[in-house]
């Protein structure tokens, strides 16, 4: 062991305490390379600075410890990637803090004003949530699914967009609820649309509420809107919900499905899901693309449109999704590992083989 270094050498070349170290090592994230048997003293190889270097900058990047060991084994193009994922995130969370202060600062000053409506919610977030689901908007001929639903429950604003073949699902928090005034509308598309682009960049909070002739009343930025509601009754999602099994639960990379499924251009793709996790097969040339992460159910193969799942995927946030499914013929529900308060269900399709 003369050319090693001991861990306090070390970690003095490469910045991490010695109790990081250790801790790096019970982790499994950055071994030594020997460890004396009488001792327990730990040794280094100088050729490890440059990844303990690097597991450092990571950490102090705020990087989960799954995904800064994701990071090392990663290649140099996957690692951008996912370097770019994590920048993405903390801002995430970044706005998130500065939406939760802006809300606290609003209900300090606004409380009396709060009372003469339904609830407050952040503007971002519900021109996100509007965003988000506005892929899943329906028409074809059915005025009733031309919409965006908007309700208000327990402690959030649920906004909800179908086409019959996908549904998405969000809900966003809000305050100053009130349980006499529920709001229980479904906005056309083309005004909800409208309020998308008055909630761009206005900042601060949004109050909405339902008047007595059903419409709905949005204030953003000293703005009253006056939203017309449609006239046909949005299908009972919740009966639909409430009607669906329970299914088995996987877990696979988002950017790996978002390659595998984006390279299938056929009409159909199919989600075969099993002990290696999930592969995706398709093609005129049978083309099978492993994916990976773990499933904890039985073999499954599901048949999609890859498009309506890949508009799924860039809906959702984070590296992960989780894929949950009972059956070939049924909604399969896709969820950002992060964010649980967006869902997608997406219809398979029968298959012909």
């Amino acid at each position: 062991m003369e050319h090693l270094l001991t861990i306090g050498a070390f970690g003095g070349r490469c910045g991490l305490s010695p109790s990081a170290l250790r801790f790096y090592d019970q982790c499994g994230l950055l071994r030594p390379v020997a460890v004396d048997d009488s001792t327990g003293y730990r040794y280094y190889s100088a050729d490890q600075v440059p990844d303990a270097e690097l597991v450092r900058r990571l950490r102090e990047a705020e990087m989960p410890m799954a995904a800064v060991s994701g990071f090392l084994a990663a290649g140099p193009i996957e690692r951008v990637v996912l370097l770019d994922e994590h920048a993405t995130n903390l801002e995430e969370r970044a706005a998130s803090v500065r939406r939760a202060i802006s809300e606290v600062r609003s209900r300090l000053g606004d409380a009396e004003q709060e009372e003469a409506w339904g609830c407050v919610v952040a503007t971002e977030r519900l021109a996100k949530a509007l965003d988000e689901v506005r892929f899943a908007v329906g028409g074809e001929g059915r005025a009733e699914l031309a919409v965006i639903w908007v309700e208000t429950r327990d402690d959030s604003v649920r906004v909800v967009a179908t086409d019959s073949f996908r549904m998405v699902v969000r809900d966003v928090v809000a305050s100053a609820l009130r349980s006499d005034a529920a709001i229980r509308v479904a906005l056309p598309v083309t005004v909800a649309d409208e309020l998308r682009s008055t909630l761009a960049g206005a900042g601060g909070v949004v109050r909405i509420r339902q008047t007595p002739g059903g419409a709905m009343e949005a204030e953003v930025g000293g703005r009253l809107m006056h939203l017309v509601t449609a006239a046909e009754p949005f299908p009972d999602y919740e009966a639909l919900l409430a009607g669906l099994p329970g299914g088995h639960r996987g877990v696979v990379s988002r950017h790996a499905l978002v390659n595998a499924v984006a390279s299938e251009r056929g009409a159909a793709a199919t989600l075969v899901l099993g002990g290696d996790g999930l592969r995706v097969r398709g093609g005129a040339h049978g083309r099978d693309e492993l994916v990976g992460g773990f499933w904890d159910g039985p073999a499954l193969s599901i048949t999609v449109n890859p498009v309506f799942v890949s508009e799924a995927l860039a809906s959702l946030v984070g590296p992960d999704v989780i894929i949950e499914a009972s059956d070939a013929l049924r909604p399969i529900v896709l969820r950002s590992a992060d964010d649980s308060a967006l869902s997608v269900w997406t219809m398979p399709i029968r298959s012909t083989q």
